[in-house]
């Protein structure tokens, strides 16, 4: 299993680069988000080829042995990716052609239920569309809030502690240290959800609260 890759980028194509580690070259294919990340990248020879560390999903099964090698610059947009192919219908190459705008505003969309939206996107037909939603609109509301160009680490989703404190500092250190939000934010985001909802229990059901009243705002 491949997870991450960093080395020289040997080449670049429309869709995807040879990106050159230990003398061995892999070819990785690029969804639309990663390749705007990286537009600033310059395939050369030798030492002026530019370096690049990419977070790789690695796909092969019994019917297409051929590893397939689809590559991500965050560990949030691979575990997004993660949650699209897990829907009905949506392979691996099919989730990676539809990212075509950042995580947060896919996850919004998702959230809100706008199949429209999700039809506009590379390959998302009626039908996936209504999948997407069907299958992910209760467990996108972290993505949702994510901020563009802030940490990437990915959400730890495990269980919150049973004690109220414990929820709000597992969603605070979450909101502040892998989607971005300044402390104060990320604390009156909490508060507020919990004032609204005070019979909150999990993780899940707090960011779904807090989403459900950013969008509002």
């Amino acid at each position: 299993m491949i997870a991450t890759l960093a080395g020289r980028v040997r080449k670049k194509l429309e869709d995807r680069i040879v990106l050159e580690c230990g003398g061995v070259g892999y070819e990785v294919f690029l969804p639309p988000i990663a390749i705007r990340q990286l537009e600033g990248v310059t395939a050369a020879a030798g030492d002026k080829a530019s370096e690049l560390e990419l977070v790789i999903y690695y796909h092969a099964t019994r019917d297409q042995p051929r590893p397939v090698l689809i590559g991500f610059t965050s560990d949030l947009d691979k575990e997004f990716f993660e949650k699209l192919v897990t829907v009905k219908d949506i392979g691996p190459m099919v989730a990676a052609r539809a990212l075509a705008a950042p995580v947060a505003e896919l996850a919004g969309a998702i959230a809100r239920q706008d199949e429209k939206y999700l039809r506009s996107l590379p390959g998302i037909g009626p039908q996936k569309a209504k999948n997407i939603v069907a299958q992910l609109q209760s467990k996108v509301a972290k993505f949702a809030l994510a901020r563009e160009g802030g940490p990437v680490a990915p959400v730890d989703a495990k269980p919150a502690p049973p004690d109220a404190d414990g929820l709000r500092e597992l969603v605070w250190e979450v909101l502040v240290k892998q989607l971005g939000h300044r402390p104060s934010e990320a604390s009156q985001l909490i508060t507020d959800a919990l004032r609204r909802r005070p019979s909150l229990q999990t993780a899940e059901e707090l960011f779904d609260e807090i989403y459900r009243g950013a969008g509002k705002a």
